[in-house]
């Protein structure tokens, strides 16, 4: 737990003109880029939108990676399965030749969504947009099943497969822990999972947020390879903080993962990832310790929503919360103020199948930054609540 409770600075106008019409133009959310000009103007923004390690890389291996980047650019990388050798050694991955390199897991997601489902896809909701949009976009048959607030979010394995079964689904995708909800399976209930829906074509199990599960994460990285219709997807780049080289990977066995390498790309990854992933693969004690962090940082940003009764805190097992706002307050609202207002940007997930405005995934960040946030969030909530203080608060231009 995390235990700094210091306030942030008193507020300054945020004299930003964010565009909040960027949030129409996109199923998922604007990019930073986007809200900042391309970078030219960042003005304060502060991203809890986008969950990441900021525990890493550690700064030596940032200088290294700058000193010798013109090399990564001027050069071809290595073939992806030299590049899947790296990512084994820094993932404790077992076999390098179970494990196929992508450009950001999603790429692996389209390849597998394009290649592999063929028939009926089964979702719990809401899950990832990719594996709900680009299925439905392809003509695939969508199942859904959405987990409830009454259950806090989560959903048994039985229950699951119960669901599965009775839709006739040939496909199934799940989020270990789920995105955006927080909600997570233990080893074991996967494992059963596996067996008792071994008949599907394809089993996803998404895996993308679970080192910030805890301690031990509850992967089946090790097992995958045991079974004849079973992926396992894996993020990089938001996991060692640089989730703007767009780096992800996917597990099978060896056959599957053969009958996809034929498809991709001979250089689908960028040389700047390759050589990261060089300098990164023995740093396993930096990363468990950002990890740890990143993890306190979760625990201690679910601690202070709690003070706000104007919002229900689901369990979490990852660098995110799932929080809903009561009804009595529009959350898109509440979304665009706190961006105009405050520079705070934050992901409403009213654009996400079996959720709502009302709805927020919020990501882990330092303490300073959370403590900002929460100062942020009471005094629009009291002016949201207050017509009063909500016209004297744009009459001012502060929130």
């Amino acid at each position: 737990m995390n235990n700094n409770t210091t306030t942030s600075a008193p507020f300054k106008s945020v004299q930003s003109g964010f565009d909040t019409s960027l949030f129409a133009k996109t199923t998922h959310n604007p990019s930073f880029a986007s809200l900042t000009k391309q970078f030219t103007d960042i003005n304060g923004l502060r991203d809890y939108c986008i969950p990441v390690n900021p525990y890493f890389p550690p700064p030596a291996i940032m200088e290294k990676l700058q000193e010798r980047i013109a090399f990564a650019l001027k050069y071809y990388p290595g073939s992806n399965e030299n590049i899947a050798e790296n990512i084994a050694q820094f993932s404790e991955v077992k076999n390098p030749k179970t494990i196929i390199a992508g450009n950001g897991s999603t790429e692996i997601i389209s390849w597998l969504n394009s290649l592999f489902i063929k028939a009926s896809l089964f979702v719990p909701v809401p899950s990832f947009g990719r594996w709900i949009e680009e299925p439905q976009g392809l003509g695939i048959e969508l199942h859904t099943y959405r987990y409830e607030d009454s259950h806090n979010q989560y959903t048994s394995p039985e229950q699951l497969a119960a669901e599965v079964k009775s839709s006739g689904a040939r496909n199934l995708v799940i989020c270990n822990p789920n995105n955006p909800t927080g909600s997570i399976l233990a080893r074991e209930q996967v494992l059963w999972l596996l067996n008792e829906l071994s008949y599907l074509d394809n089993i996803i199990v998404d895996e993308s947020f679970i080192d910030f599960s805890g301690e031990e994460p509850p992967s089946i990285k090790n097992d995958v390879a045991n079974y004849r219709n079973t992926w396992v997807l894996k993020s990089l780049g938001k996991n060692v903080g640089l989730h703007g080289l767009r780096m992800g990977f996917a597990i099978s066995n060896e056959e599957n993962i053969a009958k996809l390498r034929k498809h991709l790309p001979y250089w689908n990854v960028n040389g700047i990832t390759e050589m990261l992933l060089h300098l990164i693969k023995d740093e396993h004690t930096s990363y468990h310790q950002s990890r740890m962090k990143t993890i306190a940082d979760a625990i201690y940003l679910s601690e202070r929503f709690e003070e706000l009764p104007e919002f229900t805190v689901y369990p979490t097992h990852s660098n995110f919360i799932f929080v809903k706002l009561c009804d009595s307050i529009n959350g898109t609202e509440l979304r665009d103020r706190m961006l105009q207002n405050h520079g705070c940007f934050i992901r409403n997930c009213g654009n996400k199948l079996g959720s709502s405005e009302q709805y927020f995934r919020i990501a882990a960040r330092p303490a300073d930054d959370v403590n900002h946030l929460m100062d942020a969030l009471k005094r629009e909530l009291s002016s949201l609540q207050n017509p009063n203080n909500k016209l004297q608060s744009e009459n001012s231009g502060i929130g």
